[in-house]
């Protein structure tokens, strides 16, 4: 490790740190892929990121699934509607996600997106 790597980690703040860590994660899933921060409204977007929370909500009556998704830029809120759990989803997992972005509560949201889990 450079000097200059240790003295930006012991200088820069934990959302920086977890910043660097979450770009640098989802660096080699490139083929496509949109950064959070960047990504257009009503399009289908391939992006990719990191399990921070799950929970199950009911929506309409139907139990829903609510991942939110951080790829270090910034996060979004993933729904999967009729569902209570997906295994393997959990967590600290990465994921990439193809969907249509929309902006739902002033968060970024993507509803039934197709995903693939990574290792």
């Amino acid at each position: 490790m450079g000097l200059k790597k240790l003295v930006r980690g012991l200088s820069a703040s934990i959302d920086d740190l977890e910043h660097d860590r979450l770009s640098s994660r989802f660096k080699e899933v490139e083929l496509g892929r949109v950064n959070l921060s960047d990504c257009p409204l009503r399009c289908r977007v391939r992006v990719a990121g990191e399990i921070t929370s799950l929970r199950t909500l009911p929506r309409a009556g139907s139990p829903c699934l609510e991942a939110t998704v951080d790829d270090g830029t910034d996060s979004a809120l993933v729904v999967f509607t009729g569902r209570r759990a997906i295994r393997g989803l959990d967590p600290g997992r990465g994921v990439v996600l193809e969907g249509v972005v929309r902006r739902e509560r002033n968060k970024l949201t993507l509803v039934n997106p197709a995903y693939t889990l990574l290792p």
